[in-house]
């Protein structure tokens, strides 16, 4: 009977490398904050009972977390400090706990389903997930006797030997968590750093004749954790290259990867392509046979239908556009609802912010509208209706179906002549 998982993140470190105001887990790749990737991605693996050590300015991270349990760390004194922090909720847990840093944002869901699984099934009472790294600066060294870790020992405190081990640990464990606590009291606060260290653990866990394993993978990435700026830059292009790699494998045409931005999660029908300088961001949904960009700006809760252009320099921002619609030419649809076979002019804007509120635009299937148009939210364009070019359509006001509507504001034309 295999014992209940937990998972264990830590997100209490300040990042004062990164140089920044903002809480280092809070800095965004891909589209989304490096502690909701970890968190994504232990979901993914099947483990619904997390927690999250948090600690500089604790409130922020408190906000980007949803059905999490929450630890305090109000002391920066290391790593094991801040999993102590954790044992009354996992003190007495009668299963086992994954520990991974929260500025891990590269680890894939996969990986952390493999590596339950092995150990589970090599019953240790520790794995480690490892991988072996050409220049391992910066990491903390595996020490094995044989199959067995012995230690893990920290750049700053290894021998030039122990320098030259080219196996790295990730910051990622799995442990039988009440022997984790147990073995944490043992572990005594670094001189140099005068720091509780969590590596120390796995020596602790030796001494006392436990069984300690590592699990070797062989994407390097996964192992990147963010400290500067720069790493987050790389970071971010190896999610992303991720996501346009898995959406040419299901059919889409990236013109030029290099120069487009497609964040997580996003979905994308086949045969639509998508041409450089394109940004989307979470949560956008693109049917089939699309044509997107170049230097086209999709962002979060937009959807687009199946046959839709959307063209150079446009922007759309939570916005439905229907099947078959072009949006062609340097336009703005913001909280706007667009039909089906709509052609919306060049320089189209829909005006959805009145200074206090955004406000909704309704064009409906068919609808024709000049270049220059600009909708004044909210409004509400009719089927079949035309705009002619520089209209400006009033807000509270309606085009009636398959009327036609000129001039600023605008008006209802019949035969050939403003009313």
């Amino acid at each position: 009977m295999k014992k209940p998982l937990a998972a264990l993140i830590l997100a209490a470190g300040r990042g004062e490398r990164m140089n920044s105001n903002l809480p280092k887990v809070l800095h965004k790749a891909a589209g989304y904050t490096l502690i909701e990737h970890v968190v994504s991605a232990v979901r993914g693996a099947g483990i619904t009972k997390v927690a999250v050590v948090i600690g500089v300015q604790s409130e922020r991270v408190r906000s980007f977390l949803k059905g999490v349990d929450l630890v305090l760390q109000k002391l920066r004194l290391g790593t094991g400090h801040a999993v102590m922090q954790a044992e009354r909720l996992f003190g007495h847990w009668p299963g086992e706990l994954l520990m991974l840093p929260g500025d891990a944002p590269c680890v894939r869901t996969e990986t952390l389903r493999n590596f339950v699984r092995a150990h589970q099934e090599g019953l240790a009472d520790l794995t480690v997930l490892t991988a072996e790294i050409d220049d391992p600066t910066g990491y903390g060294r595996i020490l094995r006797q044989g199959e067995q870790v012995v230690g893990i020992r920290e750049e700053l405190d290894a021998s030039d030997s122990e320098r030259a081990i080219t196996e790295v640990n990730s910051g990622i464990y799995m442990f039988n968590a009440r022997l984790l606590f147990k073995r944490l009291h043992e572990v005594q606060r670094n001189e140099k750093k005068e720091e509780y260290y969590l590596t120390d653990v796995v020596e602790a866990f030796h001494r006392s004749g436990g069984k300690v394993r590592a699990f070797k993978i062989q994407d390097r990435t996964e192992l990147l954790g963010i400290n500067t700026r720069k790493e987050l830059s790389v970071a971010h292009q190896a999610l992303s290259e991720r996501e346009l790699a898995r959406h040419s494998k299901a059919g889409v045409t990236i013109v030029n990867p290099l120069q487009t931005s497609i964040a997580k999660g996003v979905r994308i029908g086949r045969d639509t392509t998508i041409h450089p300088f394109t940004w989307i961001e979470p949560g956008v949904v693109i049917g089939r046979n699309c044509e997107i960009g170049p230097f086209a700006k999709v962002r979060s809760g937009s959807q687009i239908g199946d046959r839709a252009v959307i063209g150079s320099f446009v922007e759309i921002v939570r916005s439905k556009v229907g099947r078959g619609t072009f949006v062609k030419h340097l336009s703005y649809l913001g909280d706007a609802r667009i039909g089906n076979k709509v052609n919306v002019g060049a320089g189209t804007i829909t005006a959805n912010f009145d200074g206090k509120k955004k406000n909704r635009t309704v064009v409906e299937n068919g609808v024709f509208l000049g270049c220059d148009t600009i909708l004044v939210a909210p409004v509400k364009v009719g089927a079949r209706a035309k705009t002619g070019a520089g209209a400006v359509v009033c807000g509270g006001h309606s085009v009636p179906r398959g009327k036609t509507v000129v001039g600023v504001p605008a008006k209802l034309m019949t035969k050939g002549k403003k009313q």
